[in-house]
């Protein structure tokens, strides 16, 4: 059975419910008000009957104490002393036998129904006389005849018409909820993310459902953008560390076998060896840490002096290769800073800045400066080198992405997104500016750290 059709039937179910509670109780309502007002007069005039025979020991004219629809007895135990009219007799009732008013409802010998009040007289203490006083009940059992079928008809006709309604207002309440359904059922079949639910209504229930479930396609649509990325990254990522590995590989087996045949040790061949056995280490230690940032491994932070670390890795980067002069420009206010971080990680990053400065700028100079930014702290690596495309420069920091030939000499492509990644892994960023011919500038941003802030980052 469908929601719509539950729906119907139920709002359906309700109404007729309520309708028969309603025919019955106006059933009810009409039938006792009209026994209480004929009640009421048959009350009247069984005491005025009765009254007359106490006050003066008489018996009144019965015909004239009530209208012709009333009938009116006096009788006692076995005799009947005064009646209005010839209309036969109802037996006494127990209770008023007893001695006690009473109504109830008699029928006569045709089976027409009435309703009799029947009052004790009492004598010296004893009931001798009982007023019998009846009306009959024919025009309420006809008008309540007639009514049971209408009320019967209409209670059907109002439960077609309650019927069609609901199955309409069903139909348009559900109906969003029947293209969210639809949607769903296209997105499984077609896998297609970019499909939604058209919604133009309120932001009732339904209109939060759609809501929700666009939403829910917006984020699998994203969440599964970046899964493609990601796996096409990877790919990309297997397919250039093979070819990196490949080459000082062949290398290395290349002078290997010629060593085998000239029997000799050459110091070319074993320089070429070590070499390429050193640019091997190099690409494996990048890799494994590529690998440890997508596993999302984190070292352990903790609180250091930034202007020691900068000028420690400065003394080191000089000893690289490079034939630029070598700036350095760190204010004494750099020794007073702190930041949470891994020095181990930091001077790596730092070190690949400067490595890179120095392969990619054949002359002029490098310069390393440090100074305030924000909340921060920024360490920029600038060189005077041949300039990165523009059109390269969003992609500087994507792995094993080497653009322009004139800035390809060696390294594996990896050593810019470790630094990325090692900016990132320290609540700061890396980013790079660079104008063709005039050279590039690397800006390290990170947090400055303060104990008093309870020991985080700021």
């Amino acid at each position: 059975m469908s929601l719509r059709l539950r729906l119907a039937l139920f709002y359906t179910g309700q109404l007729v419910v309520a309708l028969l509670l309603f025919s019955f109780l106006m059933y009810g309502v009409l039938r006792w008000n009209y026994i209480r007002e004929v009640d009421a007069s048959l009350y009247s005039v069984a005491w005025r009957v009765a009254e007359s025979m106490q006050r003066y020991w008489r018996i009144p004219s019965l015909k004239g104490l009530a209208d012709r629809s009333t009938f009116i007895l006096v009788r006692t135990d076995e005799l009947v002393i005064a009646q209005s009219t010839d209309f036969g007799t109802f037996p006494v009732p127990a209770e008023a036998m007893a001695g006690r008013a009473t109504y109830t409802t008699e029928r006569d010998v045709n089976g027409e129904p009435y309703r009799l009040y029947t009052l004790p007289v009492y004598v010296n203490g004893e009931p001798v006389f009982w007023v019998q006083v009846a009306q009959p009940l024919q025009l309420l059992e006809r008008v309540l005849t007639t009514l049971r079928p209408i009320l019967g008809a209409g209670i059907a006709g109002f439960a077609l018409l309650t019927g069609a309604a609901a199955w309409w207002l069903a139909g348009r309440a559900i109906a969003p909820v029947q293209r969210v359904a639809s949607a769903a059922e296209s997105v499984g079949q077609s896998a297609d993310l970019s499909l939604r639910v058209p919604y133009q209504g309120p932001q009732d229930e339904v209109g939060r459902l759609v809501h929700t479930f666009n939403g829910m396609l917006d984020q699998l649509q994203e969440l599964y953008a970046r899964l493609a990325t990601a796996v096409d990254a990877q790919k990309r990522f297997v397919a250039d560390a093979s070819h990196e590995l490949r080459t000082p590989l062949t290398i290395i087996r290349g002078n290997i076998d010629y060593l085998e045949r000239a029997g000799t040790l050459d110091p070319e061949a074993l320089a070429d060896m070590k070499a390429e056995a050193a640019r091997m280490s190099e690409l494996l230690e990048e890799l494994l840490a590529m690998a440890r940032a997508d596993a999302g491994q984190t070292p352990e932070l903790e609180p250091l002096a930034l202007g020691p670390l900068v000028r420690d890795v400065c003394r080191r980067a000089g000893a690289l290769p490079h034939q630029v002069d070598f700036v350095v420009e760190l204010p004494p206010a750099l020794d007073r800073i702190m930041v949470l971080g891994h020095a181990e990680w930091l001077r790596r990053a730092l070190l690949i800045l400067l490595d890179n400065a120095f392969k990619y700028t054949p002359s002029g100079s490098v310069t390393v400066r440090a100074g305030r930014q924000g909340e921060g702290v920024v360490l920029q690596v600038i060189d005077t080198g041949p300039g990165i495309p523009p059109e390269d420069l969003p992609r500087v920091f994507d792995r094993f992405f080497r653009g322009d030939p004139a800035r390809s000499r060696g390294g594996s492509g990896l050593g810019l997104a470790i630094a990325s990644w090692v900016a990132g892994l320290h609540g700061g960023r890396l980013t790079a500016e660079s104008k063709v011919g005039e050279g590039s500038t690397f800006s390290l941003w990170l947090p400055v750290y303060r104990p008093a802030a309870g020991g985080t980052n700021s």
